[in-house]
């Protein structure tokens, strides 16, 4: 594995985080802004933390359930040293640095990178989709009627992937339409691609086992934030907290489309803006809120994939000579 050139990446994302935050304490007024966040009962950072540990764990157990899916000779302890190296990767332009995990399971175990990839693949399509249905079912406790509506059809969509996946003679013709269709047509080979290498890992009991292990994960990181939010005034119940889950796991996917690292400046700007709009926070209110449940997600996965390749950096090392779909891999 290239690790210099991981590490510029690294260093290009970590710039790229200061000039999003540096708008955001600029569009929240950083005078408030840092009053606010003075004024922040700190004890709430811990259970936050946790929740967010909760999330990783729980993907964890997914991750490694769909390596013993495809027979991956690994131990559980190999495949969490793997998983905590990936959060660095998070900091990759769309995530694709996650791919290393199938680099890094090949080291120790054998498996090609070509049968442990589509594992990293099914993996994020499924949390989209429990992020997707979170987001959908937490607009539903609002009582505005666009709102609503935005949920019914968020709904529909989740509904109609997982019937269009299972059945293959309609998943094969939605496939063939996206090669005719604008903005898609530039991922239809990939698409169809992923189909084809992880029609096992979709089938009906894997794919609604891991939706489900989604919605448990996302939503403890939701009320992460619900936690973060009554920190900054916002008051409590039960319908605030859904919009919370609704909020976060909204802004999340709209980090994924924009592909950025990390989502740097997607996530960021819906959770401003989704505070403001759902909950009524100040902008200073909204802007302090996203600072501090960044740091306790993104954050603090990235420190959690730092110490882990301090401990463990063996694992990206790939023996010379080394092939993975018919190309060297650089050490």
């Amino acid at each position: 594995m290239d690790r210099r050139r991981l590490g510029v990446q690294f260093l290009w994302s970590v710039l790229l985080a200061l000039l999003v935050y540096i708008g955001l304490i600029i569009y929240g007024d950083w005078r408030q802004l840092s009053a606010l966040l003075a004024d922040f009962p700190w004890k709430w950072l811990p259970p936050t933390l946790g929740l967010t540990l909760v999330n990783f764990g729980v993907r964890l157990l997914k991750w490694h359930w769909y390596l013993s899916l495809i027979k991956t000779p690994i131990s559980f302890g190999q495949s969490a040293r793997i998983y905590g190296i990936s959060f660095l990767m998070m900091m990759t332009p769309g995530k694709v640095g996650e791919f290393v995990r199938a680099f890094m399971v090949r080291n120790v175990s054998g498996a090609p990178f070509s049968v442990v990839a589509p594992v990293v693949l099914a993996e994020r399509m499924t949390d989209g989709l429990a992020m997707i249905l979170l987001a959908g079912l937490g607009l539903l406790a609002i009582e505005e009627g666009s709102m609503r509506l935005a949920a019914a059809a968020a709904l529909l969509v989740i509904a109609g992937i997982i019937i269009a996946i299972q059945i293959r003679p309609l998943a094969l013709w939605c496939l063939a339409l996206g090669h005719k269709l604008p903005l898609i047509n530039r991922f239809a080979d990939k698409l169809a691609a992923f189909y084809e290498s992880s029609y096992f890992l979709l089938q009906p009991k894997y794919l609604l086992t891991s939706v489900l292990i989604g919605l448990v994960s996302w939503t403890s990181q939701g009320i992460g934030f619900y936690l973060v939010l009554l920190g900054f005034g916002v008051d409590a119940g039960v319908d605030t907290m859904l919009t919370a889950v609704s909020a976060f796991n909204m802004s999340t996917v709209v980090g994924a489309v924009v592909a950025t690292p990390g989502g740097l400046g997607g996530v960021e700007s819906s959770l401003a803006a989704l505070s403001i709009q759902l909950l009524d926070l100040s902008r200073p209110a909204a802007a302090a809120a996203a600072l501090v449940i960044r740091f306790a997600t993104l954050w603090f996965g990235v420190a959690i994939g730092l110490v882990s390749l301090a401990l463990w950096p063996h694992l990206l090392t790939t023996q010379k000579g080394a092939t993975v779909e018919g190309q060297a891999v650089q050490t």
